[in-house]
């Protein structure tokens, strides 16, 4: 699991910055600064970026990272990481990893790599986690802050946003009173296996991403280590094929187990069904005629 405080240790980092879609006066300070103080910066187009650096002499070794050569370009930013440098990221124009390169190339170096992975200028904070995140999906799906319901609502809420959009990457908000109870809630829909981030107090001091499979996740925000403080943003990855062949009797057992843990038959119902893309109705069914 990734549990990075981005600004409270001394690893190597990974900026992804956000550049003009057209007027070059549309930057931040800090965008500029970044870009000043890294040793590499990755660009979709060498050529297209040596205008908007020039313009603000910005002087630094360029290294071409477009789709067609972010494979390759690992094991040489990998090269530069290990020797302490920081590396920016670069398209020609707007945000890298959101219809531009860079996604493919954040996922393998999480799964390789010990490192920062963080956002600069790429606008709200949903934005800023989907790009830290590696996730890769030709869309993504923004639902706000879930509504403040009664826990049945939320976990329909959830269930509903998950399967309605399960192509895309989804992000949401989630206020300090609540994040440990979506999160659980989250764990009893999605599998396992399923990779989730959460992104608190983004761009700042205590920034952190904590990342990985949701049965993990949940287990470390339920535990003390997780600092309930701040505000936190949710994303889950376009999700994994539901099973699509699983006969009546596997079925059976996984209600089996969720009523192990103390759920009512209909309530184990559901949980399995948001699981497996099957209605409550369904599984509750083929239950009953076991």
């Amino acid at each position: 699991m990734r549990n990075q405080s981005t600004f409270k240790n001394n690893k190597p980092t990974i900026y992804l910055i956000g550049t003009p879609i057209g007027n070059l006066e549309d930057i931040s300070f800090r965008a500029l600064d970044t870009l000043k103080k890294v040793d590499v910066i990755c660009c979709e187009d060498t050529r297209t970026s040596q205008t908007f650096l020039k313009k603000y002499e910005i002087n630094k070794k360029l290294v071409s990272l477009h789709k067609y050569n972010e494979a390759e370009r690992i094991n040489e930013i990998i090269r530069v990481l290990e020797n302490q440098n920081d590396v920016a990221i670069i398209s020609d124009a707007g945000c890298p990893a959101i219809s531009d390169p860079g996604a493919n190339f954040i996922k393998e170096i999480l799964n390789t790599y010990d490192c920062n992975v963080t956002s600069v200028n790429v606008g709200p904070a949903y934005i800023h986690a989907i790009v830290a995140s590696g996730y890769t999906a030709k869309e993504n799906y923004f639902h706000g802050f879930l509504e403040n319901k009664s826990d049945k609502s939320k976990f329909n809420e959830l269930k509903d946003m998950l399967s309605k959009n399960s192509k895309s990457i989804i992000s949401f908000y989630e206020s300090v009173h609540r994040i440990k109870d979506t999160i659980f809630k989250l764990s009893e829909i999605l599998n396992s296996d399923q990779s989730v981030l959460i992104g608190r107090e983004l761009t700042k001091l205590n920034e952190q991403y904590i990342q990985g499979e949701i049965s993990d996740v949940n287990a470390f925000v339920q535990s003390e280590e997780f600092v309930l403080k701040g505000e936190f943003v949710v994303v889950v990855d376009s999700q994994k094929k539901q099973i699509d062949i699983i006969n009546d009797d596997e079925i059976i057992l996984l209600v089996e187990e969720e009523i192990k843990q103390g759920y009512k038959l209909k309530q184990a119902c559901d949980i399995v069904g948001a699981k497996i893309n099957k209605s409550k109705n369904e599984v509750y069914q083929i239950f009953i005629k076991k």
